[in-house]
C-alpha cells in the first residue's frame, strides 16, 4: 500500500500553506498559525458581516466571533468549537471553516475560542464551550437568531467538545438543540486503536495522535471532575447529528462507532465519507472545489433537518 494517498484537487497546495516547522515549540507555534492564517483566508461571501465579542464568565472571558450570512429575521444559528487537538487552533486560524459553514447553511455561526490544554483540562475547554451555548440562547434576540433553531458544530477536536456539550445541554436541562455537525471527530482517547497504528492521512499521523491523547490524558488527570469520552457515555437523548468523515484519516472508525452507538441509542444521524479527503480538509475551501461540495453537502443536510423541523 502506497505511503501517499490520493488527495483531493486543492489539498496539496492548502497543506503547503498550513505547515509549520517541525519541532517549533507550542506557544511559538500558535503565534505564527495565526499569523500566517491570511494564507488560507476565505473570500468574504456577499452580505455577511464578521463582529467579534466575549462571553463574560466568572474569572475569565471567552472570545466568539460571530459570522451572520445575508438573511433577514430571525436565523438558525450554529456554535461551533475549532479543531486542533485541543492543544491549538483558534478563531483566526479556521475562520475559513466557520465563513463557508456560515454561507453553506444560512445559519449565524457563533465561533468560540476555548482554553486549549495543556494550560487548561478538557472539563474547564467543555465548561467554557456549554457557557458559550447558553449565551447565544440568552442573547437570542441581540443576535437576530431563532433560539429553537440552534444547533452546536465541530470539527476533530471541536467535535469531542460538541460531543460533551451536547451531553451537557441534555443532563442540565440546557439549551435545546436541534442538531450537531461533526466533522471528522475525535470520539475516543485509546492509543491502542488499531487505525491509528495503520493511518496514512499525511495531517494526523501517529506521533502526532500519540501526542494529543498523551497531553489530554495528563490534562484530564489534573482535573477534580475528569472527562468521560463520547463513545463511553450514555448517548439517548441527544439531538440528531450529522457526521462527515475523511476517507484517509484515522479517525474514521471512531467517528462510524460514534454513529453506530448514536442509532443504538435511538439518535438520528447522517453519516457520510468524502473522499479523497485528509484531516482537516474543509479548512481547504479556498483551494478545492471537492472540499467546496463537502461543505455543501453539509449545509444542505443542516438546512434540510432544521426546515423539517420549524
Amino acid at each position: 500500500m502506497s505511503d501517499n494517498p490520493r488527495l483531493a484537487e486543492g489539498l496539496a497546495a492548502y497543506l503547503d500553506a498550513v505547515r509549520g516547522a517541525p519541532g517549533t515549540p507550542l506557544e511559538t507555534a500558535r503565534l505564527l498559525a495565526d499569523r500566517d492564517a491570511h494564507r488560507i483566508a476565505y473570500p468574504l461571501p456577499a452580505g455577511m458581516t464578521v463582529v467579534d465579542s466575549f462571553v463574560v464568565r466568572a474569572g475569565d472571558e471567552v472570545p466568539v466571533r460571530i459570522y451572520r450570512p445575508a438573511g433577514k429575521g430571525a436565523l438558525p444559528a450554529i456554535v461551533y468549537f475549532h479543531g486542533g487537538g485541543l492543544t491549538t487552533g483558534s478563531i483566526e486560524t479556521y475562520q475559513p471553516l466557520a465563513m463557508a459553514l456560515a454561507e453553506a447553511t444560512g445559519a449565524v455561526v457563533i465561533s468560540v475560542h476555548y482554553a486549549r490544554l495543556p494550560e487548561a483540562t478538557p472539563r474547564a475547554a467543555v465548561e467554557q464551550c456549554y457557557d458559550a451555548l447558553a449565551w447565544a440562547a440568552r442573547m437570542a434576540f441581540a443576535l437576530a437568531i431563532d433560539p429553537a433553531r440552534i444547533a452546536i458544530a465541530g470539527d476533530s477536536a471541536g467535535a469531542f467538545l460538541a460531543a460533551q456539550v451536547a451531553i451537557l445541554a441534555r443532563d442540565r436541562g440546557g439549551p435545546n438543540l436541534i442538531c450537531q455537525l461533526l466533522a471528522y471527530g475525535m470520539f475516543d482517547v485509546d492509543e491502542g486503536r488499531a487505525a491509528y497504528a495503520d493511518v496514512r492521512d499525511p495531517v494526523l499521523k501517529l506521533p502526532v495522535i500519540q501526542a494529543i491523547i498523551a497531553t489530554y490524558r495528563s490534562a484530564n488527570a489534573r482535573d477534580p471532575a475528569p472527562l468521560e469520552v463520547p463513545l463511553r457515555s450514555a448517548l439517548g437523548g441527544l439531538p440528531p447529528a450529522i457526521l462527515l468523515e475523511a476517507e484517509h484519516d484515522a479517525l474514521v472508525d471512531e467517528g462510524y462507532e460514534f454513529a453506530e452507538r448514536l442509532a443504538a441509542a435511538g439518535v438520528q444521524s447522517q453519516f457520510r465519507i468524502a473522499p479523497n479527503m485528509c484531516h482537516g480538509f474543509l479548512r481547504a475551501v479556498r483551494f478545492s472545489a471537492p472540499v467546496r461540495a463537502e461543505m455543501c453537502w453539509l449545509g444542505d443536510a443542516f438546512r434540510t433537518l432544521t426546515q423539517s423541523r420549524n
